[in-house]
């Protein structure tokens, strides 16, 4: 399981270190088959999901290690966006259980005796434990998308874990995921990105923040976008730094949701096609 705890270093043209936390591979790849349904209305079938959780734990040493998960899973609807979204669950476990996807139990206790496994080869059991809270949930159900958020923290000891949070953006005909293809243009987004993130710290402190002092040195005048890619919120486009991207760690993970009409001329023809409702 913890194979999957992709590092994000080299994020940025600095030399601080990139948290390493579940993070996506920025691609927008179909993992569904390429399929098309011509002769089901979208409309009949409503997606519905159900939650699965599993919380495991062991003891060596005296120093324990626990995994803890909680799944929203399809269970109904296109059988194409299913596929899809069952599929990048799995790759975010680690697509090593051979049974039926089903997220039972058993599928699940396999990928945390994984975990344990693999924090015990790394001699996590002699040192300060480890510890995994992985959620992964529906967070929006549109007319033509739907859109997953996947948080948690992970601590392999030291002083402190490390949270990760994004999400994915899925096209509700044929499957599809939207990242960063959401826009067709980027070149224009990072002021932009950068005024909202502002009002970030404005609220984290509780008042008016410098946010050069908030930032990295040379972060403010080379604003970069974020390595993890952007998904689609009720409101308008979610965008989140990794912890260590721009800021230090107390800063958290910086996010904000900018408004849809103010990137809107920027968007994809697949982006304004399943936001046209």
């Amino acid at each position: 399981m913890k194979k999957i705890l992709i590092p994000i270093a080299c994020v940025i043209a600095t030399s601080f270190m990139i948290a390493c936390g579940i993070i996506p591979d920025n691609t927008s790849t179909n993992d569904s088959d390429s399929l098309v349904l011509d002769s089901i209305a979208l409309g009949d079938m409503v997606f519905k999901t159900e939650n699965k959780e599993f919380t495991d734990s062991l003891e060596q040493n005296d120093v324990s290690i626990s995994y803890t998960l909680n799944l929203d899973v399809p269970v109904s609807g296109n059988p194409v966006l299913v596929d899809s979204v069952k599929k990048w669950m799995h790759g975010l476990l680690g697509k090593s259980y051979e049974g039926d996807v089903n997220f039972d139990e058993e599928m699940l206790k396999h990928y945390a005796a994984e975990y344990f496994q693999e924090c015990d080869e790394e001699g996590l059991f002699d040192g300060f434990g480890a510890y995994l809270e992985l959620n992964i949930t529906m967070a929006t159900d549109s007319a033509d998308f739907l859109t997953y958020e996947v948080a948690g923290y992970d601590y392999t000891g030291g002083a402190h874990g490390m949270p990760f949070f994004y999400g994915v953006t899925f096209d509700k005909e044929d499957g599809t995921k939207l990242g960063w293809d959401i826009f067709a243009d980027t070149t224009q987004l990072a002021p932009i990105i950068k005024k909202h993130i502002e009002e970030y710290f404005n609220e984290t402190d509780g008042e008016e923040s410098d946010l050069e002092e908030c930032l990295f040195d040379g972060v403010y005048d080379n604003f970069p976008l974020p390595y993890l890619e952007p998904w689609f919120a009720p409101t308008g486009v979610k965008f989140v730094y990794s912890a260590y991207e721009i800021a230090p760690y107390v800063a958290g993970m910086p996010e904000c949701t900018v408004p849809y009409k103010e990137v809107e001329k920027y968007f994809s023809d697949k982006a304004k096609a399943l936001l046209k409702k």
